[in-house]
């Protein structure tokens, strides 16, 4: 292509098909792949992730601030008791997992960043999504750019199935199936014990998810949970009684309510009276119900009729560029639809829970900055508790939007500011790297060794043995989001066949999302459940998916780490930028890295690069004796 050309036309291609004889620039909407004649915008995007990430977060400020008949969106989302329900939209909450969108918008900003700059005469977008059509065909309007749509034909309808015809339903009703849905599922819980929570001033206060606890243990009444492991003895050591507010989500060990309730009475009875468990649904009533039905009517009310001229701010001041087509179904479901129903769920129940529990000095959550987490630190506040701390469980991957927040937001004096906690508990040097750079402020951050993965310390960091005699043994670490852990296995099925060496393959499926190794007879599956650091050292290499955190355990470990890159997504794994590992999307790619693991040399990692590890916690103790 000469300069002249790249200067006149430009093509966005969003199809299966490979783009040919097309003059002028060629940018893939999905794939990293580049050639002389086309380009990448996942690879912009990458290469360009700094810039990207800040203005994302700048136009999330930007929405929340933006005026509607005079009044700031953040006003006018605000209930009575202080609290703006701005902050647990999907907007401010900016999961990838659960608004794909935030992916196509940061991929339109970098769009427009390239249009901008090479200033094209005309503009050819290839794609089926007519919501990429309107972003699109709008800015090329506005710049005064001619532009034409080319729509490929679909080969074949989409599947149907019961989420797609859930999906299909007007929001409304997507919100009155969902409470439908959660009340049928969660309504036993409610007969989970209220009254026994620990009082006095050494007692410690804890919001977890009822996930990842010793199964063995609790069978014998006792409580360890793996999110928190090594705390339970240094609190029992120190003198401190402890109180538990579940988040219940069915998995293996706990399939339905009934098993959950006889778990935590089991620990209860072992206690003694010095620690409580209780779910947050055992606050369920009917009343919780009317008061979430007559603030979602109020939700709809003000979004149908107050702000009617929402798409206005979907434009930030300083570009040309409209979201609003992409990100119209991350407002409904906030507004209306099933978020909007989990979400005033969250502020009911945790309200009622904390006014049940007798005064905390101080309390501690996993913090994620999921929209729940908002509602807890409000009721928190609004309920008289003490100091709040917000303890970081995994690793802070450059593309998981949750922990940052753009900085005009944080400092803002609104009277309805974010909620946020007292201090932010940070578990190793890579995460308060990552978070002083991203604007947190220093004098929120503390230090606590990383307790999930205090079981590092007794392993032998860096061992992996690259003479292993007999097959390659293949450890899977799969994901909870079904699609991802269902991408890997069709490409690890195709390249599978271009493997010569003998292959084993065990998978270790993420307890929100369980594989049959049925589904996969030609990989010859077998599965364990057992805990990462009793099981990494008997295999070769680890085959990671895209997002799951277990990869950093197998690299720390020495193992050779190969991740699954999604040719639709961004690169989330918490070891993109680390020495040594493979990012693969092609079956090519992943046999070739497979068969080489014999020639592969040990991996070196420095595990206090990663992690705060020490077996006597000092910076628990010291963050736990103030009380």
């Amino acid at each position: 292509m000469t300069e002249k050309d790249s200067h006149i036309f430009f093509t966005l291609w969003d199809a299966d098909a490979v783009p040919l004889n097309n003059s002028g620039l060629v940018y893939s909407w999905n794939g990293y792949a580049e050639s002389d004649s086309l380009l990448s915008l996942l690879n912009y995007v990458e290469t360009h992730s700094e810039r990207l990430r800040k203005k994302y977060l700048a136009w999330i400020h930007g929405l929340g601030e933006g005026q509607i008949n005079g009044k700031r969106l953040i006003d006018h989302l605000a209930f009575e008791d202080g609290l703006s329900y701005w902050w647990l939209t999907l907007f401010v909450e900016k999961s990838l997992w659960k608004s794909p969108a935030i992916v196509d918008a940061l991929r339109l900003i970098a769009l427009e960043e390239i249009i901008v700059q090479q200033k094209p005469r005309q503009f050819c977008l290839v794609s089926a999504n007519r919501n990429l059509h309107k972003v699109i065909s709008g800015l090329c309007k506005d710049l005064g750019i001619a532009y034409e749509w080319q729509r490929p034909r679909l080969h074949q309808w989409p599947h149907l199935s019961l989420r797609r015809l859930y999906l299909a339903l007007p929001f409304f009703v997507q919100a009155i199936v969902t409470l439908i849905r959660y009340l049928f599922e969660r309504w036993p819980l409610k007969n989970g014990g209220k009254s026994n929570w620990v009082g006095g001033d050494r007692s410690l206060f804890f919001c977890s998810y009822f996930l990842n606890f010793d199964s063995k243990l609790a069978e014998a009444g006792g409580f360890r949970s793996g999110y928190w492991e090594g705390l339970h003895s240094l609190i029992k050591k120190m003198g401190f009684s402890d109180n538990w507010l579940q988040l219940y989500y069915p998995h293996d060990a706990v399939p339905n309510p009934q098993s959950a309730i006889d778990k935590v009475n089991r620990f209860n009875q072992c206690s003694r009276g010095q620690s409580f468990h209780t779910f947050l649904d055992a606050y369920l009533s009917w009343q919780v119900v009317w008061c979430v039905l007559k603030r979602w009517l109020k939700l709809t009310f003000i979004s149908f009729f107050r702000l009617r001229k929402i798409k206005n701010v979907f434009r930030s001041h300083d570009s040309k560029l409209s979201l609003w087509p992409i990100m119209r179904g991350e407002w409904e479901k906030s507004m209306r639809g099933s978020v909007a129903i989990h979400n005033l769920l969250s502020i009911e129940l945790f309200d009622r829970a904390l006014k049940a529990v007798p005064h905390q000095k101080k309390g501690l959550y996993l913090f994620e900055n999921q929209a729940w987490e908002r509602a807890f630190i409000h009721a928190w506040r609004k309920n008289g508790h003490g100091q709040l701390l917000a303890v970081q469980h995994a690793t802070v991957r450059f593309w998981d939007l949750r922990y940052f927040t753009d900085r005009l937001t944080i400092q803002s004096l609104d009277p309805q500011p974010i909620p946020q906690a007292d201090l932010t508990v940070l578990n190793g040097k890579a995460a308060v790297d990552v978070c002083v750079k991203a604007d947190y402020s220093k004098e929120t951050i503390v230090e606590g060794e990383a307790l999930r993965f205090d079981y590092l310390n007794a392993l032998h960091i860096g061992s992996f043995r690259k003479t292993r005699a007999g097959p390659i043994k293949v450890l899977i670490l799969s994901d909870y989001v079904s699609a991802e852990t269902i991408r890997m296995f069709k490409l690890l099925e195709i390249a599978v066949t271009q493997i010569s060496d003998s292959v084993e393959f065990t998978v270790k499926p993420h307890p929100g999302y369980l594989v049959e190794a049925e589904d996969y007879p030609s990989l010859k599956l077998k599965i364990v459940r057992g805990a990462l650091g009793e099981i990494l050292h008997d295999f070769d290499i680890a085959f990671a998916s895209n997002k799951t955190t277990a990869a950093v355990d197998a690299y720390l470990v020495g193992l050779p780490v190969v991740v699954a890159m999604d040719e639709m997504d961004l690169n989330l794994s918490p070891l993109r930028g680390q020495s040594g590992v493979q990012f693969v999307s092609m079956p090519e790619e992943l046999a070739l890295a497979l068969q080489s693991v014999r020639q592969t040399m040990a991996c070196k990692s420095a595990c206090d690069d990663f992690f705060f590890l020490d077996p006597e916690l000092p910076r628990w103790q010291k963050l736990l004796s103030s009380i």
